[in-house]
């Protein structure tokens, strides 16, 4: 019984009966599908396993950005002001920023992609220090 219809890929259960040379012919493709079955399989598991780490590190990034951002308690019914999540949302990036950066502003503005009079204008905006944001995270 042949499970797919390509005549080159392996039998399962009895095979047609053969001559003797072409049972040796068929006996090395099978070994080579088999030996190419198993690197197959190990480049596979090594993908997963990469991909496992890497979703791992994803989710221990995502749990401390739920530590720095915080919950925002809303009630039912409560209107979102825009200007207000924007703020949070600017707020919360420009803290990790420092967070990564150890505190040094310029690397924390290249970090984000402004000019560091930009960040320090915003700093001042949002009422952020980088004595606070050090040591709130810790």
């Amino acid at each position: 019984m042949n499970l797919s219809p390509d005549p080159n890929q392996r039998y399962v259960g009895e095979r047609p009966r053969v001559r003797t040379g072409e049972t040796q012919i068929r006996q090395r493709a099978e070994y080579a599908l088999i030996e190419t079955d198993i690197t197959d399989l190990s480049q596979a598991a090594s993908r997963i396993e990469a991909l496992r780490s890497l979703i791992l590190i994803f989710l221990r990034e995502v749990d401390s950005l739920k530590k720095i951002v915080g919950p925002r308690s809303r009630k039912k019914g409560d209107a979102i002001k825009l200007d207000n999540e924007m703020d949070a949302f600017e707020a919360s990036l420009i803290r990790d920023a420092l967070f990564k950066t150890k505190g040094n502003q310029r690397d924390a503005a290249k970090l984000l992609g402004i000019k560091p009079t930009t960040l320090n204008a915003k700093l001042k905006r949002l009422g952020i220090t980088v004595e606070t944001t050090l040591t709130s995270v810790d």
